[in-house]
């Protein structure tokens, strides 16, 4: 049977979203180790597509986790390399970019009242 890459990178597609969805359910009921194995075996996946705005999108929500565990300088980070990308290669006139602004803004608003 001849190898069928658009099956491949579909079935890869769908573990991505299995793994990124599992990962947030898990942090929102605080099994954190659960939730961070998922998402980075998510990046690792989408990494291998070179699906930059996938990425970005699960550095986003990495950094939705990291604000959840209250590991906010990893929050920081993930939410910098996501709005890398995105400028990068989509500028700021889009959906991920504004949302990355308010995810930042509280991030660092919280940050500010913990302090």
């Amino acid at each position: 049977m001849p190898h069928n890459p658009k099956k491949c990178v579909r079935s890869m597609l769908k573990d991505i979203g299995s793994l990124n969805r599992t990962a947030m359910a898990a942090g929102n009921a605080g099994k954190f180790d659960t939730a961070f194995k998922n998402m980075n075996q998510a990046l690792t996946l989408t990494r291998m597509l070179n699906k930059d705005c996938l990425v970005a999108k699960l550095l986003n929500n990495l950094g939705n986790l990291y604000t959840l565990s209250g590991e906010w300088d990893n929050a920081l980070l993930a939410y910098e390399r996501s709005m890398s990308i995105v400028t990068e290669h989509y500028g700021i006139h889009n959906i991920l970019y504004k949302t990355l602004q308010k995810n930042l803004v509280y991030l660092l608003t919280q940050d500010i009242a913990a302090a």
